[in-house]
């Protein structure tokens, strides 16, 4: 994980712009707390830009220093994981690997080359013959990139992963490649051009600032497989109807065998995914990147609720890590308050007469907190080789109210919503792994997080799911799967990706993997998904099965649970606020 920011002005010196990036300067650097690098530039007579690049080491045998210019004067700042689609020599980063094929590349060499990238990523990329500057995100915008267009008040034109919280700022649409050439544009007649990636719908550009015009080439990712959507036939509509309503073993071991060849396919792409997120993390945790001596400690950590989605991924890691290293479970809640009844006697200390006072008491015991004590403690007895670190990351109120005015409204920005500040809340606090492991203090040191994003979307997790499916049947539900995998990259990932970050440590969410989505689309839609069946079996129903066949059998039958309910944050905060009403905490004062 980087922090990587361009920015530039016209007639503007080159300490205003540095000192507009400073304001910035530390937000980059939590992402990228390994290596900084700084790079001025001339582009024309009038227009001068700066690169910066904060790093964060997770490929090569040491961490490249960004931005990186090339033989021929070209400057990348560089994002992302290539996790697949290209071979890397074993001791070369990817930043390099990339500064190295895109030196002599033209336009459609670079789209094909982007494009056949397996893995997250942003980037920011000058071809300094040309003049021009490339800058976009991977086709689920799995990496955060804000910018700041140029205006008559303030000529300034910024691409950053992330800045504090101002106007203006805005989310840079994962729509596809963007260029400005600047040897026909200025920044007082400032456009923009976008080569879109070939799935984007064409009404969805119709949303793009005015200033951005829309190219005829198109950008083909390495999803291989459209969403099927094939309907069930009558026979197999009585068949889907007729499976049985419970989760018990005997049910279970049935379901496996009818479903085995789906569920294998499914187990192998997704240890692949695992495996691949794994593999591109160097030997070393955060707490020894400088230390000559070898480290055992977790390299690796898991956003952990209990629940389906984090439980598989916890007990894949398993099949993917050697046996002698620890993992950490980060599982984050919030403080309830709950009345106690005391009983006391009366000051002359007669019998039986007493009076009843309310005592306030503070504990941590939410839904996501007894879901991940259980699955832990399932981890051990089926995996009881492993050394599972289960990391209880508590917080108070006035600690919450604290980092969100002095941190989190700076990463949530540029949204907004009720809905925005408790997840991204509970997602900075639980990514931070600040806690205690068996009543001891704990702070987890894991350079990579797992994460569970993106199963709900292919896999009819969430409860409109049902709303459509109960309204207009495996139809509807087809076409609200299809749109929501089709706009997930408009959705929140990037403000996930700027709230778990912020800790030093890179999030990558095995789900999410082209190699999987492709494997998931090209299955038929009641195998993912039953709603026939009830809540907590029917949503999600391959990726179930699979679990409790593993042994994974209460995790399995837990019904989709937001991070906002189960760490009990929404309880926290005034509970008569909606969801999509702005959050009067994010703005700062």
């Amino acid at each position: 994980m980087c922090g990587i920011c361009f920015i530039c002005g016209s007639l503007v010196p080159p300490q205003q712009l540095e000192d507009q990036i400073c304001s910035d300067h530390t937000l980059l650097c939590h992402r990228g707390p390994d290596v900084y690098g700084k790079k001025v530039v001339s582009i024309s007579d009038k227009v001068t830009a700066v690169f910066e690049g904060c790093v964060l080491w997770l490929q090569g045998i040491e961490p490249t220093t960004q931005p990186v210019t090339d033989e021929y004067g070209n400057i990348l700042l560089w994002n992302g994981d290539i996790l697949a689609g290209f071979e890397i020599p074993e001791n070369e980063s990817d930043t390099k690997y990339i500064s190295d094929n895109l030196a002599t590349k033209g336009e459609a060499a670079i789209l094909s080359f982007l494009g056949t990238i397996k893995g997250p990523w942003s980037l920011i990329y000058y071809q300094k013959e040309k003049k021009r500057l490339y800058f976009g995100r991977d086709v689920f915008g799995r990496h955060s990139l804000l910018w700041h267009l140029p205006s008559t008040v303030q000529g300034i034109f910024m691409v950053s992963s992330v800045c504090r919280q101002r106007e203006n700022i805005k989310e840079i649409p994962a729509f596809g490649l963007y260029f400005i050439d600047f040897t026909t544009v200025s920044l007082e007649e400032f456009k923009v051009n976008l080569i879109p990636w070939s799935n984007v719908a064409e009404e969805s550009l119709m949303s793009l600032e005015p200033v951005i015009k829309i190219q005829k080439q198109k950008m083909v990712s390495s999803i291989q497989h459209a969403l099927n959507m094939t309907l069930p036939s009558d026979s197999l509509l009585l068949h889907l109807k007729s499976l049985p309503s419970s989760f018990d073993m005997e049910v279970i071991d049935k379901l496996y065998l009818s479903m085995k060849d789906d569920i294998k396919k499914l187990l192998e792409v997704l240890t692949n995914s695992v495996q691949r997120r794994i593999d591109k993390c160097p030997p070393k945790c955060l707490s020894c990147t400088n230390s000559p001596l070898k480290c055992d400690h977790s390299r690796i950590a898991v956003l952990f609720s209990g629940g389906l989605d984090s439980a598989m991924i916890a007990l894949l890691i398993d099949s993917c890590l050697p046996e002698s290293e620890s993992v950490d479970l980060l599982n984050v809640a919030f403080m309830q308050r709950v009345s106690q009844n005391v009983k006391t006697s009366n000051i002359s200390g007669e019998k039986n007469i007493s009076k009843s006072e309310t005592n306030p008491l503070v504990n941590y015991e939410v839904p996501d907190r007894i879901s991940g004590k259980q699955c832990w403690q399932k981890l051990q007895e089926i995996r009881p080789h492993r050394k599972w670190n289960f990391v209880e990351i508590n917080v108070t109120a006035d600690e919450l109210a604290k980092e969100r005015e002095s941190v989190i409204c700076h990463l949530v920005a540029p949204l907004t919503s009720v809905l925005d500040d408790s997840i991204g809340c509970a997602l900075w606090f639980g990514g931070r792994g600040r806690g205690i492991v068996m009543g001891v203090p704990y702070i987890s040191p894991a350079r990579v997080l797992l994460c569970g994003m993106g199963a709900d979307e292919q896999l009819g997790g969430y409860s409109r799911h049902r709303r459509c499916f109960a309204e207009g049947g495996w139809s509807s539900l087809l076409n609200e799967i299809n749109m929501e995998i089709s706009r997930i990259h408009t959705r929140n990932l990037g403000r996930d990706n700027r709230i778990l970050a912020d800790h030093g440590r890179a999030p990558r969410f095995p789900y999410l993997d082209e190699d999987v989505v492709s494997t998931l689309n090209s299955f038929p839609i009641w195998i993912k998904a039953n709603l026939y069946l009830p809540r907590g079996i029917g949503e999600k129903f391959l990726l179930r099965v699979a679990a409790a066949h593993l042994g994974l059998s209460t995790s399995a039958a837990l019904p989709k649970r937001a991070i906002q309910f189960g760490s009990r944050i929404a309880k926290l905060e005034n509970s008569k606020e909606k969801g999509s009403d702005s959050c009067v905490r994010l703005i700062r004062k």
